[in-house]
């Protein structure tokens, strides 16, 4: 072999030696680039799914917050929609960039959903705080409008207990005493032979004219009534009530002199005798008498 030969063989061999140089570490940049690759997919795509779980956990958030069935069920279908992405994503192998892009591009999606609907949300929020508010102002006034129905009521009440009051006939004067048989006063049950009832029935322009019943009811020491053949009843309070004795005047609004006369009938016991005087199904009077044996 001679000297140009070997040139160019040592030449030769020196291009062999680095190109296979050059192939080695072309190979090796090449795996470096892969593994640099795979990482950053494979953290991306750990990324991309909590960025998913974050989303679900937000629409669960709103869903729980909304009071509208139509808008509750959008929200419901959205998060579902989420959990099938995120085991679609799980399922995607870390290299697969294009499906990772994909995902990536679904997330986006589902954000601007997720943002329409939370408008939605503040939009019905609002509109209830202001339904709420005009509620509470509606019901303030309800309750004034009540209040004020309640104190009117009142007043009429105690304005027709003031005028049933006026309209009360009364019994001024009242007196009651025994008499004797010779009509003179006595305090002694042994000589009495009557008991004589006299007052005044007072005047009243607001009070019905007219023929009116007086009622007396004379109660023993023992709280028993006296009562004979000419003794009955009137209604008082709701209750029909006896009486001892009875007289029907004519009333014409001013005063009117009234005696009534009870004739003693039975032994009577010592002690202090109850007088009560009704018209018009009310209590107009009350003396009392103490009597001796």
């Amino acid at each position: 072999m001679n000297k140009k030969q070997i040139i160019i063989l040592s030449v030769v061999g020196a291009v062999l030696v680095g190109a296979i140089i050059w192939l080695v570490v072309a190979l090796k940049s090449q795996r470096d680039t892969v593994e640099f690759l795979t990482e950053q997919y494979a953290l991306e795509k750990e990324e991309l799914a909590d960025e998913y779980t974050q989303l679900a956990i937000q629409y669960e958030g709103y869903r729980l917050e909304v009071n509208n069935d139509s808008l509750e069920q959008k929200l419901e279908d959205q998060r579902i929609k989420i959990q099938r992405l995120v085991e679609e994503l799980r399922q995607t192998k870390a290299e697969d960039a294009r499906k990772i892009a994909e995902l990536k591009k679904e997330l986006t999606t589902v954000r601007g959903v997720l943002r329409y609907y939370v408008a939605q949300v503040d939009s019905l929020n609002q509109v209830n705080e202001a339904l709420l508010a005009e509620n509470k102002e509606v019901r303030q006034q309800i309750r004034q409008v009540s209040n004020a129905n309640a104190n009117l009521k009142e007043q009429n009440k105690k304005l027709e207990q003031k005028v049933d009051i006026a309209s009360h006939l009364t019994a001024v004067g009242l007196r009651a005493e025994a008499q004797n048989k010779r009509s003179k006063k006595t305090t002694s049950l042994k000589s009495t032979t009557l008991f004589v009832v006299t007052f005044t029935v007072g005047a009243n322009v607001t009070a019905q004219t007219g023929e009116k019943d007086i009622y007396v009811r004379i109660l023993k020491p023992s709280e028993e009534l006296l009562t004979n053949s000419k003794s009955g009843s009137f209604k008082y309070d709701g209750s029909m009530v006896q009486y001892s004795m009875k007289k029907t005047i004519e009333y014409g609004g001013d005063e009117l002199p009234v005696t009534l006369y009870w004739n003693r009938n039975e032994t009577l016991d010592p002690g202090r005798y109850q007088f009560e005087v009704y018209a018009d199904g009310k209590l107009i009077g009350t003396t009392s008498l103490t009597m001796d044996k």
